[in-house]
């Protein structure tokens, strides 16, 4: 049981620093850790998003609105067929995000990620960060 957590551990932890939407060849590690109909569950939105390309699409307008963002890993907890890690994210927003013009500001958030795993690759994913914080880190929403 342990290798298979670990096994887990360690295709999350790869889909976190590799899959990284600023990384360059973040696709092709999408491609290799992702079954072709992953659901994804953003923010607790109604529908998730299913397919790896409508993820694909989804992730790259994230990450063009905010082009120099980074995260730092804060914890990593393995069971059964789940990995939950959690970062804390910052970046400036210099492009459009979530149909939102660019504002020059920047944000600091704390977010979890939780993946389920089955068969070597990732086939749902739950992603929750605060975006009212965002939002007001923005000034787009007064607090």
């Amino acid at each position: 049981m342990a290798t298979l957590l670990e096994a887990n551990k360690s295709l999350a932890l790869r889909f976190a620093q590799d899959g990284w939407g600023t990384n360059s060849n973040w696709e092709k590690t999408w491609d290799e850790l992702m079954s072709a109909d992953v659901v994804y569950h953003f923010n607790s939105a109604a529908e998730p998003i299913v397919g790896l390309e409508a993820n694909k699409t989804f992730n790259e307008s994230l990450f063009q609105g905010f082009p120099d963002i980074y995260h730092t890993m804060e914890d990593v907890i393995a069971e059964g067929d789940k990995v939950v890690y959690r970062t804390t994210i910052q970046g400036t927003h210099t492009g459009e995000f979530l149909g939102t013009p660019p504002t020059g500001k920047s944000v600091k958030v704390n977010d979890f990620t939780l993946l389920r795993i089955a068969g070597g690759e990732i086939v749902e994913w739950w992603y929750e960060c605060n975006l009212l914080e965002v939002m007001q880190q923005l000034g787009l929403v007064s607090a």
